[in-house]
């Protein structure tokens, strides 16, 4: 049954009844220009023509991305909220897909659950993401945008960019006064499953048959939830993922279908993200807290970020000092020291070197260990966490994402030579809809070199790295500059 949440009834956007009323959809023209789809966890290597046709095919006749990065730690909702306001943690506030904000509740906040997040910006007067978002920044130019989603309650609602955006989702419906309509148009939604094949379609019919033919937005924002869905239990390049990934191409394919039936086809500027990559699970991270022994007792951990709740400064160079003895850990990071990139315990790198550096950030971050081993499917890339696959950690099979994108803005038949990452999308689009590209807030750039008549010809690329050691333990940053945004690559680490 669907949980709809109300907290934000009293939100009803102004043009919501206006449109309601409005006459049959093929009686006017639409307002619909950018349309963003992300598939969850979705690799770049998995689009091929066996797997996803209709995706391959669009990123054959448009632009596609080998170099597009997934914001650190490469979680959902770390990139969900980079999605809705341009900026990485550094600026929006969300640091992992779990968060410890005393200020709210003393106790770990689960960002996929929507009551924590409304519960959180409730307390934070509407603070929960501290960047501005893409949502109201439209609302203010007298422009409208939706979000249609899968995932998981929490994610659609920090996609949206909190409250003021309407969002469909199957456990949440805002603004109140959209249910009704929702009801109509959709009927009740299916059930959640593995692959997620009802809720995936039933997020595209919500797009379609309530953001474009009711709504009448500008920008869409589709949320399908596979690949991740499904091969977090089922394994990377497991026949029920691949499964997972045809089935999502075959919706993105409808996707298409009926924004060329309503006379969008050629219109539309449609931009596909993934908000992180994937890899097989071979370790246990599970162990953590029996690694860190007596400190456990002194900390909070909330996913990869480690909060010192008692012993301030010795806690957290005891808990360092055991991650880096800890096979399981790779990278750490901690608050800047200086400005050789370094944190600011011994083999430790910054966070402010890789956008994690906020009012709310814990004192230590760490990302489990990988390695470029294959799987028995022939994928490469392992990493030493808890469970069957996933994401989450510095290692380049993580934080390299799908980026294709295609329509009468963008380039045909590229391939973007820079790197990019989910803190451009929202500039990007900015720019498309003749809106100031860099507002305050804002952190990622707009993608000019990949659209038509950018004017910004090829850009300047800058490689460097960061080294940290300690007592036998030593890592690598790897980043990449294009013109001023700094991009963060990867890490490796090695003991002795």
């Amino acid at each position: 049954m669907r949980r709809t949440l109300v907290a934000a009834c009293c939100l009803a956007l102004p043009w919501l009844a206006s449109q309601a009323r409005a006459g049959h959809p093929t009686q006017r023209q639409r307002r619909l220009k950018v349309v963003l789809v992300v598939f969850d966890g979705l690799r770049p290597d998995h689009i091929t023509p066996a797997r996803m046709p209709r995706l391959q095919a669009v990123s054959v006749r448009g632009v596609m991305s080998w170099q597009h990065h997934s914001l650190f730690p490469t979680v959902t909702r770390v990139n969900a909220s980079a999605l809705a306001t341009g900026a990485g943690p550094s600026g929006h506030g969300i640091l992992d897909n779990s968060i410890y904000l005393p200020a709210v509740e003393d106790r770990v906040l689960n960002t996929g659950e929507a009551r924590d997040m409304l519960l959180a910006d409730s307390v934070l007067a509407g603070r929960l993401l501290t960047a501005p978002t893409l949502g109201s920044r439209l609302h203010e130019a007298g422009l409208r945008m939706m979000v249609a989603s899968a995932g998981s309650s929490g994610s659609a609602y920090l996609f949206a960019g909190g409250a003021g955006t309407p969002v469909v989702n199957a456990d949440l419906v805002l603004p109140h006064a959209l249910t009704p309509m929702v009801d109509h148009a959709l009927g009740a939604p299916p059930a959640d499953a593995s692959p997620n094949l009802g809720r995936n379609a039933w997020a595209v019919d919500a797009l379609l048959g309530i953001g474009v033919d009711s709504l009448d937005v500008d920008v869409g924002y589709l949320w399908l939830s596979d690949p991740d869905h499904t091969a977090h239990g089922a394994g990377l390049g497991s026949a029920m993922a691949d499964s997972s990934i045809r089935a999502a191409d075959r919706e993105f394919g409808r996707l298409l279908d009926g924004l060329a039936a309503r006379g969008l086809g050629e219109s539309v500027n449609v931009m596909v993200v993934s908000d992180h990559g994937f890899s097989t699970h071979v370790g246990d991270t599970k162990s953590l807290r029996k690694h860190l022994g007596a400190w456990a007792d002194s900390v909070v951990i909330a996913g990869s970020a480690i909060h010192v709740r008692l012993g301030g400064a010795a806690t957290r160079d005891a808990v360092v000092r055991a991650l880096q003895q800890w096979p399981e850990a790779g990278a750490i990071f901690t608050a800047p020291v200086a400005a050789n990139g370094q944190g600011v315990v011994s083999g430790t790198i910054s966070t402010a070197q890789i956008g994690w550096q906020h009012a709310r950030s814990a004192e230590v971050l760490y990302s489990a260990d990988w390695s470029h081993q294959r799987n028995g499917a022939g994928h490469r890339g392992d990493t030493r966490q808890s469970g069957v696959a996933g994401h989450g950690t510095s290692s380049p099979y993580d934080v390299t994402a799908t980026f294709v994108a295609s329509g009468p803005a963008f380039l045909a038949g590229a391939q973007a030579r820079a790197p990019s990452s989910n803190a451009d999308i929202v500039p990007t689009i900015l720019h498309l809809l003749g809106q100031p590209s860099t507002p305050i807030g804002v952190t990622g750039r707009p993608l000019l070199e990949l659209l038509r008549g950018g004017g910004a010809g090829a850009p300047t690329i800058k490689r460097d790295s960061i080294v940290a050691e300690a007592a036998g333990y030593r890592t690598v940053a790897y980043r990449t500059r294009v013109r001023q945004t700094w991009y963060f690559d990867s890490t490796r680490t090695t003991r002795r």
